[in-house]
């Protein structure tokens, strides 16, 4: 139960913190803080998938760390020469897909 009230109580704060820049009379964040709003959420993004890629099972391993790492990349490069996300995240996954299967076999 307490696990449960905790997580209300985050839930109701983030809530509030996020909807504090809507109550007040102008719906706009303050300059410096509006300054780096958009650097917020590419951050958080290479935060939570940077780990992933290095490590995907908590640990460095040349036959888990390597395809990751390949498929990202090329993800990237789809993502860059087509400019649309799907695409490039079904390249990515994809050919990630491929060097594990690749993969099975010299294992």
């Amino acid at each position: 139960m307490t696990d449960f009230l905790t997580l209300v109580v985050v839930g109701l704060g983030t809530y509030a913190m996020r909807a504090a820049f809507l109550v007040g009379k102008e719906a706009k964040p303050p300059a410096l803080l509006e300054r780096y709003l958009p650097h917020v959420a590419p951050a958080v993004l290479a935060a939570i998938a940077a780990p992933a890629l290095v490590a995907p099972r908590g640990e460095i391993s040349l036959t888990e760390t390597l395809p990751a790492l390949i498929a990202a990349a090329a993800t990237w490069l789809v993502w860059g020469k087509t400019q649309q996300m799907a695409v490039a995240l079904i390249a990515g996954l994809g050919l990630w897909w491929l060097i594990l299967f690749g993969l099975s076999f010299v294992s």
